[in-house]
C-alpha cells in the first residue's frame, strides 16, 4: 500500500500518464495558473479540488522554501493549500514532506481509460448545445445548487476543445447527464451525475457509451475518467464498460 492508501501494484505508464494529465488539466481549466519550481498551480476560486490544487510537472521540487511558497499563493486567494500528487515517482518525495508538515490525505482515486477501437452502436442520447440548459439538467439531477455553480459555469466556458453536453430522459424528465472533452485523441469524461431513484436502470452506461460514440466519431482513440477509490459500485460500472485503472491520485490539504 501506498500513503494514499491505494495498492501499489498499480504500476502507471508514465508517458500515458503524463499524457492523460495534461489532457485532463485542458479538459477541465482553472480561472486561474501559475507554475513555480515544477508545479502547476490552478485556481478557480474553490469550485472542485481538481480546478485549486498544485500538481506535480516533471521535476516538481519537493523543497521546504517552495512548498512555502505555493502555500503563500494559495492562502493569498483564501484558498487552502491544496496538492494532487499521482502515483508518479515524481510526487513521492513532495508526498513525504507534506505528510512532514501536517497535511491530511483526501479523496484518493483512480484514472481509468479504455481504448476507443471496436465500433459502437448509435446511442440514444440527446446533445445540447446550449450550456445554460445543461446546467440547469446538470444541477436538477445531481442536487448541486447555490453560488459555486457559477463557478462551474466560467470553468466549462473556459474549454476551449471540442465538447459534448449529453443528457438522457426518460419520459421527458432529464434523469442522467454528463460532459465529453476531447483532447489531442484523449476523450474525459466529467459530471456524471444520475438522479436520484433512477440508478441502476442503465443509464449511466447509456449516457457512457452516449459521449464515447461522439468521442470516437471526433477523432477520439482513449477514453478516461477519474472515481473515488471507495466509490465501488462505480469503479465495477466503468469495468463492465471496459475501463481500467491506470493510475490513482489524491490530495493533501493543510487547513
Amino acid at each position: 500500500m501506498t500513503r494514499s492508501g491505494i495498492p501499489s501494484s498499480i504500476v502507471p505508464s508514465s508517458i500515458m500518464l503524463h499524457a492523460l494529465e495534461l489532457a485532463a488539466f485542458e479538459s477541465w481549466p482553472s480561472l486561474e495558473q501559475e507554475t513555480h519550481a515544477g508545479w502547476l498551480l490552478r485556481f478557480a476560486k474553490g469550485y472542485t479540488k481538481r480546478a485549486n490544487s498544485a500538481n506535480a510537472l516533471h521535476n516538481a521540487s519537493a523543497l521546504s522554501e517552495d512548498i512555502e511558497e505555493m502555500e503563500r499563493r494559495f492562502r493569498a486567494r483564501d484558498l487552502p493549500p491544496t496538492f494532487r500528487l499521482t502515483s508518479d515517482p515524481a510526487s513521492q518525495a513532495a508526498d513525504e514532506q507534506l505528510v512532514l508538515r501536517g497535511y491530511r490525505l483526501l479523496d484518493p482515486s483512480y484514472v481509468m481509460c479504455l481504448p476507443l477501437t471496436a465500433p459502437r452502436s448509435e446511442i440514444d442520447i440527446v446533445l445540447l448545445d446550449d450550456l445554460d440548459a445543461w446546467l440547469a439538467a446538470f444541477r436538477d439531477i445531481s442536487g448541486k445548487t447555490g453560488a459555486g455553480q457559477g463557478i462551474h459555469r466560467q470553468i466549462l466556458q473556459h474549454i476551449t476543445h471540442p465538447r459534448s453536453l449529453a443528457v438522457c430522459c426518460e419520459a421527458g424528465l432529464p434523469v442522467s447527464c454528463g460532459l465529453g472533452v476531447l483532447v489531442d485523441g484523449h476523450l474525459g469524461l466529467f459530471d456524471l451525475a444520475t438522479r436520484l431513484g433512477y440508478q441502476r436502470r442503465g443509464l449511466a452506461t447509456r449516457l457512457c457509451q452516449g459521449l464515447m460514440h461522439w468521442g470516437r466519431d471526433a477523432g477520439a482513440t482513449t477514453a478516461y475518467l477519474q472515481v473515488f477509490a471507495s466509490n465501488i459500485a462505480a469503479i465495477r460500472l466503468y469495468e463492465r464498460l471496459g475501463f481500467r485503472q491506470l493510475y490513482h491520485y489524491w490530495y493533501r490539504i493543510k487547513a
